[in-house]
This record gives C-alpha cells, sequence and structure tokens, in this order.
C-alpha cells in the first residue's frame, strides 16, 4: 500500500513537470524562431540590382539563408526530442527501444513539413504549435474566399482529409527513428492506426475548438461590462484578460498534444494513458495553474502583445475614394460622394501611360474592370478614357490624375497618391521626372501625401523633391522595415503590432493601416496608437471614432482572440 500511494505521488508529480517542461519549450521555441526568423530578413539584402550587389550584401544573404536553414533544422530536430523524449524516457517501451536522432533524414523533413502544413490553420486560430505561429496569414488573402460559402465547405473537407492522413502517418517520424525505411515506416503507420482512434482524435479536436469559442464569450462578455464601468480601468482589465486567454491557449496546445500522443502510442501503464489517473492535490493544481498563466503573460510580454496606452487619434483615409458602394473607386463619382463624409485624405492609385500621362485606375490589367485585354502602360491616356468601368452596378469613365486632382481641389479634399508600376520597370527615372513635372507643385502646394510599393520610385521623388511626405508600403509585415528618407509606412493591417509600430515610431515616422473594412478590425487598430487607417468605409470608421475609445476594448479583445498574431 505505501509503494502504490508513492507510486502516485511520483506519477502525479512527472506529470505537473511534464506540463511545465512542454510549456516553457513551446514558448522558448517559438522565441527562438521568432528571433532568427527576424535576424534573417534583417539581413537579407533587396533582390533589385542583384548583378551589381558589393560583397557585403553576398555576405548578408548567406547568413540570411542560414538562419532560415537553422530555424528549418530546429524545428525538425525538436519535433525527433519529442518523440524520443516521451518513447524511450517517459514511455520506456521497448517497441521503441532502438530510436535515434536522425539529423538529416530526407524522410524525416518531408514528414515535418506535413506535419506544419497540417498545424498552420491550428496556429492561425490560436494552437501555440511549434515554427507553424511564425507564418501569418494576412486578411488581404483570406478575404477573397470568405464570401464564397462552397469554397469555404470545399477548403474545410480538404483540411480535414489532409488532418485524417496526417493522423494516419503520424507513426512514420518514431518509426523512421527507429531504423526503418521511409515506405516501411508509412506502411506500419498506415496498419497501427485504425480508423476508431483518428475518428476519436477528430472529436479531441472539435471539442477543444467548441471549449474555446465559449471561453472567449465569456471573455468578450467580461471586458464588455469593464468597458462600461467607469472606475475601472479597461485597457488594464483587457490587458489581463489577454494573459488569461493565451495561457488558456497554451493550456489547449498541450491538451491536443497530449490526446494526439495519447491515441496514437497507447500504453497501459504510462501517466498519459492512465484510465484512473492519480489525485492531484491543491497544491499541485495551483502550481499547474500559476505556472500556466506565467507563461501566458510570458508570451504576452515577449510579444510586447498588451494594448498600449493610447497618446493618438488616427487619421481616417478612405480606400480608392470609396464609401461603401458609393460609386466606382477611383471615379470622380465615388470622390463627389465621398468628400461629403470628410475622411483626412482619399487614397487613389495612378498608373503610367503609353503617352507619359497618369489615368486614375487600380489594376494594371484592365481586362476585369472594362472587359478589354489592356494594360495601362501600353495604352494612350486618351484612349483609357474613353472606357467605362463597371463596379457593383456603377458604372463611370476613367480619368486624368489632373482632373481628379482639380475637383479634390475644389472641394478642398487632400489626396494620398498611390503610384503603382508594373512589376518589372524598366524607366522609373522617366517616370519619376515627368510625375514631378506634371504634379509635384500641385500636391505640395495642397499637403497631398505619396505612397508606393516601388521603393526606388519613392526614394527618386524624395531625392529631387524633398518637401514632399512620401511613403513605403510594406504588403507583409516581417517588422523588418525597408530604410530611406521616407515619411511614413502602409502596412497591411491584419499583420500588424506593437513591436512594428513602436519600432516606426521610434524612426519618427507614421505608420498607415490599410485596409480595415470590418468594425473588428477598426475598433482594434483604434486602440494600437497607428497614425491613420484606410478604409474602404470611413463614415462607419469616423463613427467609432467618435465614440468613448474606452468602449473599443471589447472588440479589440475579440478581434485578437478571433485572429492571433503573436508568434509565442
Amino acid at each position: 500500500m505505501p509503494f502504490r500511494q508513492a507510486h502516485k505521488r511520483k506519477m502525479s508529480s512527472s506529470m505537473d513537470m511534464t506540463i511545465i517542461v512542454i510549456l516553457v519549450f513551446l514558448l522558448a521555441f517559438n522565441w527562438l524562431a521568432n528571433f532568427l526568423f527576424q535576424l534573417a530578413n534583417q539581413l537579407m539584402p533587396q533582390i533589385d540590382h542583384i548583378l551589381s550587389w558589393p560583397l557585403s550584401s553576398w555576405l548578408n544573404l548567406f547568413l540570411g539563408l542560414a538562419c532560415y536553414i537553422l530555424i528549418w533544422l530546429a524545428f525538425v530536430w525538436s519535433i525527433q526530442l519529442f518523440f524520443f523524449y516521451f518513447l524511450t524516457i517517459k514511455h520506456r517501451d521497448t517497441r521503441w527501444s532502438g530510436v535515434r536522432l536522425r539529423y538529416f533524414h530526407p524522410g524525416l523533413h518531408m514528414m515535418c513539413l506535413w506535419l506544419l502544413l497540417a498545424a498552420l490553420p491550428l496556429a492561425n486560430i490560436g494552437y501555440k504549435l511549434p515554427l507553424a505561429t511564425l507564418i501569418k496569414l494576412p486578411d488581404f488573402i483570406i478575404q477573397p474566399f470568405a464570401g464564397n460559402i462552397f469554397l469555404i465547405a470545399a477548403i474545410l473537407l480538404g483540411l480535414i482529409c489532409f488532418w485524417l492522413f496526417t493522423i494516419k502517418f503520424l507513426q512514420v517520424i518514431p518509426a523512421v527513428m527507429s531504423g526503418q525505411s521511409f515506405f516501411q515506416a508509412l506502411r506500419y503507420s498506415w496498419k497501427e492506426m485504425p480508423t476508431k482512434k483518428i475518428l476519436h482524435l477528430c472529436l479531441i479536436l472539435f471539442i477543444n475548438v467548441i471549449v474555446l469559442s465559449v471561453i472567449t464569450g465569456i471573455v468578450f462578455a467580461a471586458q464588455t461590462l469593464v468597458d462600461h464601468l467607469a472606475f475601472l480601468s479597461a485597457r488594464l482589465f483587457a490587458n489581463g484578460l489577454m494573459t488569461l486567454f493565451t495561457a488558456i491557449l497554451y493550456a489547449a496546445t498541450y491538451e491536443l498534444l497530449k490526446s494526439i500522443f495519447r491515441q496514437s502510442f497507447p500504453v497501459e501503464n504510462h501517466f498519459l494513458y492512465q484510465k484512473r489517473r492519480p489525485r492531484i492535490s491543491f497544491q499541485q493544481a495551483a502550481a499547474a495553474v500559476l505556472a500556466t498563466v506565467t507563461v501566458g503573460a510570458a508570451s504576452c510580454l515577449l510579444a510586447d502583445n498588451f494594448f498600449p496606452r493610447l497618446d493618438r487619434i488616427p487619421l481616417v483615409i478612405s480606400h480608392k475614394g470609396s464609401n461603401g458602394n458609393n460609386g466606382v473607386p477611383n471615379s470622380l463619382q465615388s470622390l463627389v460622394s465621398t468628400v461629403h463624409v470628410k475622411p483626412d485624405y482619399i487614397e487613389l492609385d495612378v498608373h503610367y501611360t503609353k503617352d507619359h500621362q497618369f489615368v486614375v485606375v487600380h489594376d494594371d490589367n484592365l481586362k476585369t474592370l472594362t472587359g478589354h485585354k489592356l494594360q495601362a502602360e501600353h495604352v494612350t491616356l486618351k484612349r483609357l478614357k474613353r472606357l467605362t468601368i463597371a463596379y457593383r452596378g456603377h458604372k463611370a469613365k476613367m480619368v486624368s490624375l489632373r482632373e481628379y486632382m482639380n475637383r479634390a481641389q475644389d472641394h478642398q479634399q487632400k489626396l494620398l497618391v498611390e503610384i503603382k508600376t508594373p512589376p518589372m520597370v524598366q524607366q522609373s527615372s522617366t517616370l519619376t521626372k515627368t510625375f514631378l513635372r506634371q504634379y509635384g507643385s500641385a500636391l505640395l502646394r495642397h499637403g497631398d501625401l505619396l505612397h508606393s510599393l516601388n521603393q526606388n520610385v519613392m526614394r527618386q521623388i524624395h531625392t529631387k523633391q524633398p518637401r514632399l511626405k512620401v511613403g513605403f508600403i510594406v504588403s507583409y509585415n516581417t517588422e523588418s522595415l525597408p530604410g530611406g528618407d521616407n515619411n511614413f509606412y502602409t502596412t497591411e493591417y491584419s499583420t500588424l503590432n506593437n513591436v512594428l509600430v513602436k519600432k516606426i515610431h521610434r524612426q519618427h515616422k507614421r505608420i498607415f493601416a490599410w485596409t480595415a473594412n470590418d468594425r473588428q478590425a477598426m475598433h482594434w487598430l483604434s486602440v494600437m496608437n497607428v497614425d491613420s487607417i484606410i478604409t474602404d468605409y470611413p463614415q462607419r470608421l469616423k463613427s467609432i471614432l467618435a465614440a468613448p475609445r474606452r468602449l473599443s476594448y471589447n472588440q479589440a479583445l475579440l478581434r485578437y482572440m478571433l485572429t492571433i498574431r503573436q508568434v509565442y
């Protein structure tokens, strides 16, 4: 009897230590992977003018690639260490006594890539899975699929099938580590994983997601209540709930990994698989909860993910001159309608034409907008102005930048002009000279702004006319910013975070977030200290910014919980 009690205490203590070890490992690995990823992004040189790179650029390229490779190798070896630890040290199953680390086995690397792809959807809803949290899908990639229910159903069905095969082949990695060939391991894993276990794992995952959804609703309700209580700090309470929710995500990740391991490698005499588990004392439970909350707090601190103290109100910028569906984007029709909303700026897109003029249009290929398979840079402005753009029941003629600017100036409306250039533009210097000659003085006189994905064009404009305010568009946040004499950065909003905002402000530059259209995103950005928000719905954004800022934290916190962006 004393031996049984001692055995139970030992197993209970072992279980507690396993929780802490796994949680700390997940946090440490994700932090290290993100550190190397950011270092690699900073080292990687710009790909333009590759033939004239100095030796230092080639050295930076080599070091950057080495960081990427190191991240991948650490991921593969960590997965092997996970199996090695549980199967040989904790588990002590004689079937896996021959398990050894295989550092460069091609089959293992292939299976680890498979596991990474399977983990991506789970990481994007908050699970703290190694390396998968580093890969963030921006909203502009996801949004085109959001409105098609049949496409969403097909994607979900494909993901379910992919996960089923992933579980079926889960034993391939330890089988290869024990000395089997890759194809032998495939056959072994397929035979050892019956359908019943796979369905049980799917049920566990489904229950896990449902529980997280319920917790999300409870957290949202609690924050909503506090937002309306003037004697409590809505921001501090939201940061506390963020810590708690992050800790719950780590606990959910541990439970998910444990369930997968338990179903894949069933052994009756190991603590992970006990039908009647030993009782856990209050002290042990408290220690486990404290450790989990500590990891959650450390995660939020390392990622600098807490809502900051507010020190600015963002400007409102109308994307493509739109205010909802009030006309054809980038047309005089939508411009005249939107100016009555009084946004701080109206953003528009311009292309360089064949006859060295500038036309207001977003797409380079005009097939979708006009039905004509033409490219703006290969057509004269005169011909382009005869084309009609059809959009959501509206029709409008294309106009020149001169006409658009004159109409905006009639209404004293400031502009943010985006200069679009072909992917491999060969005439940037000509474009720059022509643009400044035709519009430089007018833009400067009316306080308009310029930005572009083409950083060389912006640098040339700033060199020739330093008083013009120019910005670089960053389509994906890697927290590695292109250097230059720009005045602001325009970043994709869904991958934006506190680290990037503070980094830009330390450079004494401004950050514009594009393109936030739903209320959650607007509420979230309104408490992130960004300088401007670009949106298709400026009237909606202005109404949100006009309300007391403390009332935004419930929506901002919900946005955080539904679209986790931190990597730790």
